[in-house]
């Protein structure tokens, strides 16, 4: 029994961490997918200068409302249960679609080369609970005990991932 308690704060640990790191994978290649067919799509698209056209090509607004469920970005996200209400409704507080060189923020990571077309997608990264929480705080797994105290907790940390895709234009924008 003794050896037993020793061992099941590691084997919660190596479960936990197993699973942080396996939601980070998920999310992390599904937000490469929709960069990727995103890009596939806009560079044959035309009139992307224009935010309307752009609101609708993305299927959200700039603040992550949707505009239309048709588009493959929208379906891309709905399919991976992404949205507010599963396979429906809004992106969540801090998620972003840029569509480069028009949504560029001005950072590093918008310059893309003349002549291509991007896409970058920013996603809220959390352990439990869901984005769409706005007071979301980082999770902590309490450490192990040792003989002249306890050892500082763990922490599993909210972040956002952000996955980029580009590619030649096939048609002229303007």
């Amino acid at each position: 029994m003794v050896e037993f308690a020793i061992s099941v704060p590691f084997i919660l640990l190596i479960m936990v961490s197993l699973l942080y790191f396996g939601k980070y994978y998920f999310l992390a290649q599904i937000l490469l997918y929709t960069a990727q067919e995103g890009t596939k799509a806009a560079s044959f698209t035309p009139n992307l200068s224009d935010p309307t056209v752009r609101d609708n090509f993305r299927g959200f607004t700039i603040s992550g409302a949707p505009t239309n469920p048709n588009s493959i970005i929208y379906m891309a996200f709905s399919s991976a249960h992404l949205l507010s209400q599963g396979t429906t409704g809004n992106l969540p507080e801090g998620a972003k679609i840029e569509i480069l060189p028009w949504d560029s923020d001005g950072t590093v990571n918008d310059i893309i080369p003349p002549g291509t077309i991007g896409l970058r997608v920013d996603y809220p990264m959390q352990l439990m609970g869901s984005p769409f929480n706005s007071n979301a705080q980082n999770q902590q797994i309490v450490g192990i005990s040792m003989s002249n105290g306890a050892a500082p907790p763990v922490q599993f940390l909210n972040f956002i991932i952000t996955q980029r895709a580009v590619a030649a234009q096939q048609l002229y924008q303007n």
